[in-house]
């Protein structure tokens, strides 16, 4: 993903994020009243010494089961850009450059994780040096070095590793096109990508063509994470990430279940985000949310110490149950975050603009929500979260609360419209499918719909000659801002054959220039309006999505977990503080 960077001093920098909300239920009723999502200020903090401050009341031993509907896509660290395999990745086995540091206190900062500060920036913002701590080290108890670090960048680089954040690559290459010189460290490729050195085992330095002043941000990706290359199994490597965080993998039965156990040569001395108190955690690929969630309204067994992930919530079968329940009730982790789910037009098949338009009216987004979960979100028509700095509220397609067939109707001229609509084949994405494929047939759309296996959906999508006229996706910024919302998600230069993110595959020369113009800004509040007006002037000229839902966190755990919280950078429960009461 191409992303030239605002300039501005890193030093004094206060970026506007999500407050992702609490840790507990805080009296929303059964009518569906939302919390409000408020903003919060990330800043790039002086102190990155371990070990993380204690968790009140937190002790040591027990197993933690997370509830899951399926196999992670990619858990190999330069593949990993879905949130729970992001969560448990980043919160459990491996380590990044730089990470967030939050307690779920409504603070947030940027500290060094295996670096010991957030970066050292020289040349206008082109340069940037990371120095790793001492005392790290990998699993088997070999160090991590800065070899490892820049292996891991490289091989990002990679067209057989085509998922992942692409802002590294992209920054390093000067150029969306980052495969055009440098193809990552197999077939006999270097081992070091272009604009990176190494002067040894302990400094990593960045040569960047452009200035790129949110690094500390994107260093805290798990582009970052140290790969030691002889344990790099390529293509395989989801199967078994070597660890370098607080917990390693004892077992992975893919698509059953996985089991993490302590890494005993993690040091917290060198972390300042993470713990090691439970024994275990114990990955259920195989659970809906239905199952899951009866599970932990029962809260027997194993259960009493389980928790969902996001991609599990509450359904609207269960929901009124668990409120009627005051124990139940107050182990809901909810709140509101940064994701928009939306349904992407893929622009390469949907090439009338009065269908987008049309399917736009037609959307019943009250009635998408009563399938959905009413106490999941609220109706959305930006591109824009709520959450986000500069967001602005309109609404181009205003069809009501229930959509508008008749409008849709007239943009359509009659016709009817065939489109195949693909879904996650999960439990709440087949009442969605179901749901849309008889809501819109009154406007006049025809949807055949398509099962995606939900380990294998946005790797379908991702291609571009996938077979599907619509799909719902949910995005969220990678860190504050509208340059990690919109250009990933539009920007026509970033489109590649496969591993794409821009999956209405919109090409649009006005609004690439204007991304790029709003990226190389140093006025932040001036790019916030640009960003603002851009999302309205894409939904005016290109109609690329149907925006439908700003999604809101609502899931359980049971009654002896403590220490959780919901996670402002994921928009979901964090893992690093977890403990079995």
């Amino acid at each position: 993903m191409r992303r030239p960077m605002r300039l501005f001093s890193v030093g004094v920098v206060a970026l506007a994020l999500v407050a992702a909300g609490c840790t507990e239920n805080t009296g929303q009723n059964d009518e569906g009243d939302q919390q409000e999502a408020s903003t919060q200020t990330a800043v790039l903090a002086e102190n990155s010494d371990g070990p993380a401050p204690e968790v009140k009341g937190a002790q040591k031993g027990g197993t933690v089961t997370i509830y899951t509907s399926a196999d992670f896509e990619h858990l190999d660290p330069q593949q990993n850009y879905v949130i729970p395999s992001t969560t448990t990745g980043t919160n459990l086995i491996y380590r990044t450059l730089t990470t967030f540091r939050e307690n779920g206190d409504g603070k947030l900062e940027v500290v060094g994780d295996l670096a010991t500060n957030t970066g050292e920036e020289s040349n206008g913002g082109k340069t940037w040096k990371y120095t790793l701590k001492d005392g790290l080290k990998y699993e088997d108890g070999s160090p991590i070095t800065a070899q490892d670090v820049a292996y891991g960048i490289a091989r990002s680089f990679s067209p057989d590793l085509t998922e992942g954040p692409k802002y590294f690559q992209s920054w390093l290459a000067g150029s969306s096109d980052y495969n055009a010189k440098y193809k990552g460290p197999y077939d006999g490729g270097a081992k070091i990508p272009p604009n990176v050195s190494v002067p040894d085992d302990k400094t990593i330095i960045f040569n960047f063509p452009s200035p790129h002043a949110d690094v500390p941000f994107a260093a805290a990706m798990v582009t970052t994470s140290p790969v030691p290359e002889k344990r790099d199994t390529k293509t395989q490597y989801d199967n078994r990430p070597f660890s370098s965080g607080p917990y390693k993998i004892e077992t992975y039965r893919r698509t059953q279940q996985m089991t993490l156990v302590r890494n005993e040569h993690w040091d917290p001395n060198t972390d300042p985000v993470r713990h090691d108190y439970p024994d275990k955690y114990v990955i259920e690929f195989t659970r809906t949310d239905a199952q899951a969630s009866e599970l932990l309204l029962a809260d027997q067994g194993a259960a009493q110490t389980a928790l969902t992930f996001q991609d599990l919530q509450i359904p609207a079968s269960v929901y009124p149950k668990v409120i009627a329940n005051p124990d139940a009730k107050k182990r809901i982790l909810t709140g509101p975050t940064q994701f928009v789910w939306a349904f992407n037009f893929n622009l390469h098949r949907v090439k009338d603009i009065n269908v987008r338009k049309a399917f736009n009216y037609a959307l019943d987004r009250e009635g998408l929500l009563k399938v959905w979960g009413s106490y999941s979100g609220i109706p959305a028509t930006t591109i824009l979260s709520p959450t986000t700095s500069g967001y602005q509220d309109y609404n181009l397609y205003d069809g009501g609360k229930n959509g508008d067939p008749e409008k849709a109707k007239e943009l359509l001229g009659g016709k009817r419209v065939p489109l195949v609509y693909a879904y996650r084949n999960t439990e709440r994405n087949q009442a969605v499918a179901a749901f849309l494929r008889s809501s819109m047939k009154e406007a006049g759309f025809d949807l055949n719909i398509q099962p995606v296996d939900e380990d294998q959906y946005y790797t379908v999508l991702g291609r571009k000659d996938n077979a599907f006229d619509v799909y719902l996706r949910g995005w969220g910024a990678d860190w504050p801002g509208g340059g990690t919302t919109i250009p990933p998600q539009f920007d026509g230069d970033q489109i590649t054959p496969t591993g794409n993110q821009n999956l209405s595959y919109m090409d649009d020369a006005k609004a690439n220039k204007e991304m790029d113009d709003i990226l190389a800004l140093s006025d932040l509040t001036e790019a916030d309006k640009r960003w603002a007006a851009l999302d309205k002037d894409i939904m005016t000229r290109v109609v690329p999505i149907a925006p439908a839902l700003y999604d809101k966190q609502t899931t359980m755990y049971g009654s002896r977990i403590g220490g959780i919280y919901l996670s402002a950078p994921y928009g979901n429960s964090g893992l690093n503080n977890l403990y079995v009461k």
